[in-house]
């Protein structure tokens, strides 16, 4: 049975970037080019704490960010049982760090040189797998990949197992990386490389259908998620990957929801409301 569901409560965010002016030199996308400083994490996220070693031999960074996050969002929650918790996650770049070495490797070795993990590192999916594997979680699971939509896009997924009853707590969030040569080559040799934003890094958030009774004042919900089929870009352009730019503005707005009801634009047509619990308990 499905129940129109017009609120999401916010139960927490987790928002896991590098810190400011923290970057990795990779060589140029180009013959001939400079070297390019990116904004990501000096330290591999695959060999930081929060990432099993186990698990973090066999992905690539993003899916790294993701099972960091996650982790760090869930734990101080009174989570459901595992098939009552579902995953959307917005992924736009895939896992180049992994699998550019490993294409290197069969093209020079041929392909018995190749990791039995290459194609799941790589595929966008990667991060949800690793997510609801590793951390037990059994709901529904979904992995959308619009570059400037992505994100919305699961959101908008969650929102529709939550009213399909099919999850009680929906994982949603954007998780990239940008790390690798290959990626890069996406941006003409014309063209300026973006000038803002993180080229990595995980903003997730956990959700629930708002409570009727008992909301707590402090909460914060998001109303009236849309489309609207104007504002069809964004300043999120501008940035290394524009879902991860927007999921962690949404995560700002968040924080300040006691400022009051703020329109938030997150990509391709899609808007939603943050609006503070007492003003949503109303």
């Amino acid at each position: 049975m499905r129940a129109t569901i017009d609120e999401l409560e916010v139960l927490a965010s987790r928002v896991v970037l590098p810190g400011k002016g923290e970057t990795v030199e990779l060589s140029s996308r180009h013959p001939g080019g400079p070297v390019i400083a990116l904004p990501a994490f000096a330290e591999d996220p695959r060999v930081a704490a929060g990432v099993p070693p186990r698990v973090g031999r066999r992905i690539d960074r993003f899916a790294a960010l993701a099972y960091r996050a996650v982790s760090e969002l869930v734990t101080p929650l009174a989570m459901p049982a595992p098939e009552r918790v579902g995953v959307f996650f917005a992924n736009t770049r895939a896992g180049w760090a992994y699998a550019q070495p490993q294409l290197e490797l069969m093209l020079s070795r041929g392909h018995r040189a190749v990791h039995p993990y290459f194609v799941t590192a790589w595929f966008p999916t990667a991060a949800t797998g690793e997510v609801t594997i590793g951390l037990g979680y059994r709901g529904c699971a979904k992995t959308t990949a619009g570059r400037r939509s992505g994100f919305a896009e699961a959101l908008w997924l969650a929102r529709d197992a939550l009213e399909r009853q099919a999850i009680d707590i929906a994982i949603v969030g954007a998780v990239e990386s940008v790390v690798a040569p290959f990626p890069l080559l996406d941006w003409p040799s014309e063209q300026d490389l973006p000038s803002a934003g993180a080229a990595e890094g995980a903003a997730v958030f956990a959700m629930r259908e708002r409570q009727t009774t008992g909301l707590d004042a402090d909460s914060v919900v998001l109303h009236g998620l849309r489309y609207e089929h104007t504002d069809r870009t964004t300043a999120a352009d501008q940035h290394w990957i524009p879902t991860l730019s927007i999921a962690a503005e949404l995560a700002t707005h968040i924080a300040n929801a006691l400022d009051g009801d703020i329109d938030v634009a997150i990509g391709d047509g899609y808007r939603v409301t943050v609006r503070h619990g007492s003003r949503a308990a109303a």
